[in-house]
């Protein structure tokens, strides 16, 4: 601070002297002019420090997905294959658009707000409050919107290898995030292996309104395989569980009985009928190999079981209406209803798998496989509909990195397993046999180019 109160006061003495040809006695500040001068600058520059110090406080991050879609479809040729078919030919798009603020509290308190801008609008992806009591991971408590206790969903997805999650994944953990609270410890319990434990409470559809007042469980468990640091062969493993559901009212809901999807007698009575008709079982691996000398090799996947319902739909009524013949004349026009629907329960599962391999850091290969089985008590030709069918889809692809860039490449190969490959006739809009094991042209290409900061 003496130093650069000196070089401005040694500065303000130069520049008086040389303009308007001043004298030293008028030019020179007073005793009590230099110490006014330089407390000002000490103040000055404690507000710069605590500025800086609040700042520093809060960090801004994000980033950017532009991508490039080509579907080999071009029109709708009587079915829609969830996640996959899409009418349209080519499209650009904002695939995600976030910005993330961080506010730190020390070392033990945070507060995240992530909001999502793409062209269909803005949506909320996080917001929430974090506690570590100990500031350490010994004990966090989060509150608000945030991911799910998934590894796939907890991958951030400007780090997703293959672009975007599984199938079985966006089934299982819709839209990622909840809203809910979180109590996650991780403990080192002796050297190279600390466990992490997290279990949450979570409204369920997602972060959007709460439309029921059942609660969803999640529980995750990871640990590394203590192989010791100096290993080319490093390991995680996880298991997790899923516990929820959605009310299950009426005397009737519909199920998978023998061969087929049938009506049966509601069993389930009480306040929390329908708790548990939402579940599944997890087991997850990640391996990181080192074994090359040009980049690492990673091999990790997942495979889960459990239950999905469908909430049922009301009875619509009828309704009358005109429209115009071929003379031009008004006609009766009767729009007939739909009968109710009562909720369904399928059984479902479903895995995927990755193989990635990096070339240096610039460069990066993967394959991955993904498959879903949206009904596995339904095989063959005892799929009559594409919500029972099961999906497997091989995915290939490379990224390249380049500072804050990253862009990719993947193409994707839909098949459906034997005989379940089901499209609706175009004229009748019924399930038709003729459209069995028909290879059709719905293989995906996607160009992605994505800033981070």
């Amino acid at each position: 601070m003496v130093v650069l109160a000196t070089f401005i006061i040694s500065g303000s003495i130069a520049l008086a002297q040389d303009s308007e040809g001043a004298t030293e006695q008028n030019t020179l500040p007073t005793p009590e002019e230099l110490k006014e001068n330089v407390d000002g600058l000490g103040e000055r520059i404690t507000l710069v420090e605590n500025d800086v110090a609040t700042l520093k406080n809060l960090k801004i991050s994000g980033y950017v997905q532009l991508d490039w879609q080509h579907f080999d479809q071009t029109t709708n040729a009587g079915r829609a294959v969830p996640g996959y078919f899409e009418a349209r030919k080519d499209l650009f798009t904002v695939r995600r658009g976030r910005i993330k603020f961080q506010h730190k509290l020390g070392d033990w308190m945070n507060a995240v707000l992530q909001p999502d801008i793409t062209e269909s609008g803005l949506s909320l992806r996080e917001a929430y409050v974090e506690v570590l009591p100990f500031s350490s991971p010994v004990l966090s408590i989060i509150a608000g919107s945030q991911n799910r206790p998934n590894y796939e969903v907890e991958v951030s997805s400007s780090n997703l290898e293959a672009l975007e999650r599984s199938q079985i994944t966006k089934a299982f953990y819709p839209s990622e995030y909840d809203l809910g609270i979180m109590l996650s410890s991780k403990y080192e319990l002796f050297e190279g292996f600390d466990p992490k434990l997290q279990l949450g409470i979570f409204n369920g559809p997602g972060p959007v309104v709460e439309t029921d007042s059942y609660k969803d469980i999640i529980g995750r468990l990871t640990f590394p395989v203590p192989l010791g640091s100096e290993s080319p062969v490093q390991a995680d493993l996880g298991v997790s569980y899923y516990y929820g559901g959605i009310p299950q009212t009426g005397d009737s809901i519909r199920k998978t009985v023998g061969e087929t999807n049938v009506v049966v007698g509601n069993d389930a009575t009480g306040s929390m009928a329908g708790m548990g008709n939402k579940n599944n079982f997890n087991v997850e691996a990640q391996i990181f190999l080192d074994l090359l000398p040009f980049g690492g090799t990673i091999l990790k996947g997942e495979y889960m079981m459990g239950s999905r319902p469908t909430a049922g739909t009301a009875a619509t009524a009828a309704t009358v209406g005109t429209t115009k013949d071929s003379t031009g004349k008004d006609v009766v026009k009767i729009t007939p209803g739909t009968a109710a629907q009562p909720l369904q329960i399928r059984n479902q599962g479903g895995y995927y798998f990755y193989f990635i391999q990096n070339i240096s850091s610039l460069m990066q290969l993967v394959f991955k496989m993904d498959m879903y089985d949206r009904n596995t008590d339904l095989a063959g030709t005892q799929v009559t509909s594409t919500s029972d069918a099961a999906t497997t889809v091989m995915g290939l692809g490379v990224n390249f990195f380049v500072g804050n860039m990253r862009i990719s490449a993947l193409y994707e190969i839909p098949s459906f397993a034997q005989n379940e490959n089901i499209q609706n006739d175009p004229v009748t809009k019924k399930p038709s046999d003729a459209f069995r094991d028909a290879d059709l042209k719905d293989n995906k290409t996607t160009i992605r180019f994505q800033y981070k900061f």
